[in-house]
C-alpha cells in the first residue's frame, strides 16, 4: 500500500513537472515572437520613408523639371521570418511643409488597390517601388495632375510614410528648386 502511494505521488509529480515545463516553453516562444511564416507582430517592422529619383536613388534636391519620387523600406526586427501586408492598399504617404499638410495619398483614388502579403526574412530590409509626386496639393477631389501646383524655387518639404499601420521612423526633408 505504501509503495503504491509513493508511485502515485511520483507519477503525479512527474506529470506536474512536465506540464510546468510545457507551459514555460510555450510562454518563452510566445515572448520571443512569431514562429517562421506567421504575421509580423505590431511594432516589429520598421518603416522608413525615402525620396529620390525614379530609379530609387536617394536625392534631396530637385530641379524645376524633375519630379520627386517617394518609396519606403521595411526592416524586419524579428529573429524569425514573418509575413507583412505591404500592398498598395495599406501604403500611405504624406508631404508637409512646416505643419501644413500639402499632399496625402489618402486623397488619391484607392478603389483598385490591393493587399499584398510578403515574407520578410529575419533582419532583412526590402524596398518599395518609387512613385512620382506631381508637385501638387492634394484635396478630397484628387492628388495628381489637375490639382494646384505647390511652391518651388527653394521650398522645403518633408515626406512621411505609413505601411500597414506602421508609421515611418523618420521624416525625409527635400527641396524643390
Amino acid at each position: 500500500m505504501y509503495r503504491r502511494r509513493r508511485i502515485a505521488v511520483l507519477i503525479i509529480f512527474a506529470l506536474l513537472v512536465g506540464l510546468v515545463w510545457l507551459g514555460v516553453s510555450s510562454v518563452g516562444s510566445w515572448l520571443a515572437g512569431p514562429s517562421s511564416g506567421q504575421a509580423c507582430p505590431p511594432g516589429t517592422v520598421t518603416v522608413s520613408a525615402q525620396v529620390g529619383d525614379s530609379a530609387g536613388n536617394v536625392v534631396t534636391k530637385f530641379a524645376a523639371t524633375e519630379l520627386p519620387h517617394m518609396w519606403f523600406t521595411l526592416t524586419n526586427k524579428n529573429s524569425v521570418d514573418c509575413t507583412f501586408n505591404a500592398g498598395p492598399k495599406v501604403q500611405y504617404f504624406k508631404i508637409k511643409s512646416g505643419e501644413e499638410q500639402i499632399w496625402t495619398s489618402m486623397h488619391c483614388d484607392r478603389t483598385d488597390l490591393k493587399d499584398e502579403k510578403i515574407l520578410l526574412k529575419a533582419g532583412a530590409t526590402v524596398t518599395g517601388t518609387p512613385s512620382a509626386w506631381e508637385k501638387v496639393f492634394s484635396t478630397q477631389e484628387g492628388c495628381g495632375v489637375g490639382q494646384d501646383p505647390v511652391t518651388t524655387k527653394g521650398s522645403s518639404y518633408r515626406l512621411f510614410a505609413e505601411v500597414n499601420g506602421e508609421l515611418s521612423a523618420n521624416e525625409v526633408q527635400f527641396v524643390l528648386d
